[in-house]
């Protein structure tokens, strides 16, 4: 008789196994549908300037801030996409559930399996309510979906009996080892495939580096109400940004805004004012978010006063991504800054300034960044094309 086929065979086709199966369908169906939602959400999220989602408009119940947070990616691919394909494998198991009389071989696989989904979901949603402080609706269905998908197996594990559903995954890599090898070469094929074909669309639009932006020759000040300016001493358009220095969209206009600059350095004047979504400067954010945006607007405000703001906005947008790592001595020393004195305007002048232009954008109503203020109008997220039109004139035209 061979033994390996009583363990990972059973005869048991029980309706209330196959009930269970059938749960398990629907419900990797239902995952596989939020999963595809969610990788929508992260995509126009981290490409789209001022996108809101359906579940992305509350404080703490917000599903953009956290596709547009760091640990929506997982091995440089967003954390939806891996939804996906984990989806699309309990799919596949379930369905050979449902078709297959080797009850024990698959109730092993789907225990497997669903036993990883219930792991990652109690990470992730670890990360959300200590990290972020922030809950995505839609990740908690999917943690919901993966508790039930685990309890599921489990009752159909215990069904067949813990001990054989244990042995099943051995004995069968001692019946068929090239089968087995080769379903877990074609799994990791698949999982590579992901990780080199997806871009990293979340990371488009970041200023290309502070060398990109050349300083010399271009006029430099500070606005009378606050904030720094640099291009045209007499503007024809003069764009006001409020801005943070976490956020991803603010490099993209940081980008942007610096090469109009250098396009037009006669005619557009562009003022940078402070707007952190960090509640320790911000009394508008009720919950901790860019956290160290705050402390990332002190030094830019506080390079200023030694000459080198628009050296620090540079420098600061590139660093943003790791600015927690660095300490203020080693800023400091970047930006040939004296540490003692940095530390003095921190604690100072640096943070009044910040609080002044904190104020101005809470009176202006600022619901996020980056936002422009151009001949009183407020326009978040992105500058309709026609602002800038008066750039495109000729100088003497009209005369």
């Amino acid at each position: 008789m061979d033994k390996t086929g009583d363990i990972s065979q059973s005869t048991s086709s029980a309706p209330g196994r196959k009930g269970i199966w059938w749960a398990m369908l629907v419900l990797s169906l239902a995952g596989l549908l939020v999963s595809v939602v969610l990788a929508y959400i992260h995509f126009k999220a981290n490409t789209q300037a001022g996108f809101h989602s359906f579940c992305g408009r509350g404080s703490t119940f917000n599903c953009d801030s956290v596709a547009r947070s760091p640990y929506s990616v997982l091995l440089g691919v967003p954390t939806a996409l891996w939804g996906i394909f984990g989806y699309l494998l309990a799919v596949v198991v379930t369905v050979w559930g449902l078709r297959t009389r080797r009850t024990v071989l698959t109730a092993a696989c789907g225990l497997h399996l669903f036993v990883a989904f219930a792991a990652l979901s109690a990470v992730l949603g670890a990360i959300s309510a200590f990290r972020l402080h922030a809950l995505c609706i839609l990740c908690a269905a999917t943690y919901g979906i993966n508790l039930l998908l685990l309890v599921l197996v489990l009752v159909q594990a215990a069904g067949v009996g813990f001990p054989q559903v244990g042995a099943a995954p051995w004995h069968l890599l001692r019946e068929s080892p090239g089968k087995t090898l080769a379903v877990f070469l074609l799994l990791g094929a698949m999982a590579l495939g992901l990780v080199a074909l997806v871009p990293p669309y979340w990371r488009r639009g970041t200023s290309p580096g502070r060398k990109a932006f050349a300083l010399e020759g271009l006029s430099r000040g500070e606005a009378p109400g606050g904030g720094h300016w640099i291009g045209a001493r007499e503007p024809v358009v003069t764009i006001t940004e409020f801005s943070d220095y976490e956020c991803p969209f603010c490099r993209q206009a940081h980008a942007q805004l610096r090469n109009i600059v250098a396009q037009f350095p006669d005619r557009v004047r562009l003022i940078h004012r402070h707007f952190p979504l960090d509640q320790a400067c911000n009394r508008s954010i009720e919950r901790p978010f860019h956290q160290t945006a705050c402390r990332a607007a002190l030094i830019a405000e506080c390079a200023g006063r030694a000459g080198r703001f628009w050296e620090a906005n540079d420098y600061l947008f590139d660093a943003s991504g790791f600015l927690d790592t660095q300490s203020d001595e080693k800023i400091a020393a970047d930006l040939k800054l004296d540490p003692a004195a940095l530390d003095r305007c921190m604690k100072g002048e640096g943070a009044a300034a910040v609080k002044n232009d904190v104020e101005v954008g809470i009176a202006l109503k600022l619901e996020g960044t980056p936002s422009f203020l151009v001949d009183g109008q407020v326009y978040r997220g992105n500058l309709p094309a026609a602002v800038l039109e008066p750039l495109r004139a000729r100088p003497d035209a009209g005369k």
